[in-house]
Parts: C-alpha cells; sequence; structure tokens
C-alpha cells in the first residue's frame, strides 16, 4: 500500500531529522512530502519514529493512504528532484492517487 507523508517542521535541526528518517524509506516527492510504500504496520513503525524526532507543540506530521485507481495519467512539470518521480494528484471528490511514471 502508499502512502503520502507531509510534514511542516519549525526548527531546521528536527526539520534535517525527519527528512533525513524519511530518505531512509520513502521517496521524496517534493521538498517536505514523501510516498511510502508498506503496510499499516510498517507506517506504523515510521510514524512511531517522526513522533520521536518531532516537538509535537510546533511541528506537525500527516500520513494519507494514496489510492491507485486505473486510468489516472501522470502529469510533471517544473524542475524535477533526484530518483524516481511520482504523480500526486487530488481528485475533485478530495480522494488522493499516486501515479508511477
Amino acid at each position: 500500500m502508499k502512502f503520502i507523508i507531509a510534514y511542516d517542521i519549525a526548527n531546521p535541526r528536527r526539520l534535517r531529522k525527519v527528512a533525513k528518517r524519511l530518505e531512509q524509506c520513502a521517496v521524496r516527492v517534493q521538498k517536505s512530502v514523501f510516498v511510502f510504500h508498506g503496510t499499516r504496520k510498517d507506517l506504523a513503525a515510521v510514524k512511531g519514529d517522526l513522533v520521536g524526532l518531532i516537538d509535537v507543540a510546533e511541528d506537525r506530521v500527516q500520513a494519507w493512504p494514496a489510492h491507485e485507481p486505473p486510468g489516472i495519467v501522470a502529469w510533471n512539470a517544473g524542475v524535477s528532484l533526484p530518483g524516481r518521480v511520482m504523480c500526486v494528484v487530488l481528485s475533485p471528490d478530495g480522494i488522493l492517487y499516486v501515479e508511477d511514471p
């Protein structure tokens, strides 16, 4: 299963730690947005690590399941990040889709 993980970290030191942890287990699609492949149990382990790295009074980390319906056409524009690029689409009905190119 795929999950989108995003963060907003107030302190640069904590931000680097969170980014480094996510780079170990997920694919960066934007500066603070990652796609994670794994089970809900795998995600729970990552979330546990992240909660230990942030200040819950100042920072925010979120994760959402990503659906993969057939027929979604990937679209990408602008500067690419290193590695595999993915397309993230939020449909009008609020459903998040992820497409591997």
